[in-house]
């Protein structure tokens, strides 16, 4: 009965601050980063290329050069840089929520290896205005394994990883990525039905690393408008009009680096057992993608 108030209540106060008709951003992105300091500027380039007017950055005690790079983006106004040492993932995304859910009329969740973009259209903003009425659009990712390099090559992320899991190989995916006991280690990230959330910050009452829990009102949706339950086992990925390309793994020594590291945003979470991840992406290297490319071209044509 209390939780029944709380919702009725708390939809109340969400439709009302939905009333407000203008916003300083369309649309930002709120992410948690650890030494991403030389992945940090291609990022920033490609999302600033396709609509996003502000990021909200939640540093996990980096010792490289991101203030470096982001110095230029926080002297035009473009990055809210905000500490975050030791915390997780969730509850950045909560701070991110109570605090600048006013600031934008739409917020991304997505992480520094993850890119958010429309395969047919440039603007993201243009294609949020089709959705109006939805408080969260869940975005599938396509899973982009190391296309062959073993260590880190010149140039971009874009550029350098082509090879990824096709539809229909995610489709027909049945790697078993989640030990039931997550602390024996066993766990891998990458689920092929996986991906993130564009929000209206307004209406989530409670938000996971993916998705929103609880909404105030409303429900997630995907691009198609169908209903998005949590750990979906039986659904058809689709990713025409929204999508994200998760660089899952880059080069082999880099994943190698990160899990013998383990999680900085999942502080529960033990580093997994190496082979398990190397075998996960041996299977993400099945079909060449460039669905990215012309746009990540026609970015950097309009940044010079």
């Amino acid at each position: 009965m209390v939780n029944t108030i709380i919702q009725f209540i708390g939809g109340k106060i969400a439709q009302y601050r939905d009333r407000q008709k203008s916003f300083d951003y369309e649309l930002a992105i709120g992410a948690i980063f650890k030494d991403e300091g030389s992945y940090l500027e291609e990022w920033l380039k490609f999302h600033h290329g396709v609509g996003v007017r502000h990021f909200y950055l939640y540093n996990d005690n980096s010792s490289d050069n991101y203030a470096e790079i982001l110095a230029p983006w926080i002297d035009k106004g473009l990055v809210t840089l905000i500490p975050w040492a030791g915390k997780a993932q969730g509850p950045a995304y909560k701070h991110c929520i109570k605090h600048y859910r006013q600031k934008a009329r739409w917020i991304a969740f997505i992480d520094l290896d993850e890119f958010l973009f429309s395969p047919g259209n440039d603007s993201l903003v243009e294609v949020l205005k089709g959705y109006p009425d939805v408080s969260a659009i869940f975005v599938y990712w396509v899973l982009f394994g190391s296309s062959g390099h073993q260590s880190r090559p010149a140039g971009s992320v874009i550029e350098n990883y082509q090879q990824c899991l096709d539809k229909a190989g995610a489709n027909a995916d049945t790697f078993d990525h989640e030990d039931n006991d997550k602390g024996s280690g066993n766990y891998v990230s990458g689920w092929s039905r996986d991906g993130k959330s564009i929000v209206n910050p307004r209406h989530v009452r409670t938000y996971s690393p993916h998705r929103p829990k609880k909404l105030w009102v409303g429900e997630v949706l995907d691009e198609n408008r169908h209903a998005i339950k949590q750990r979906q086992k039986d659904c058809q990925l689709t990713y025409h009009t929204l999508r994200i390309n998760h660089y899952w793994s880059k080069s082999i020594d880099e994943l190698t680096r990160k899990i013998l590291r383990g999680s900085t945003c999942d502080k529960e979470r033990p580093a997994g057992k190496l082979e398990r991840y190397l075998a996960r992406e041996s299977m993400l290297n099945g079909t060449t993608d460039k669905t990215i490319l012309a746009l990540w071209e026609r970015i950097k044509q309009r940044s010079k």
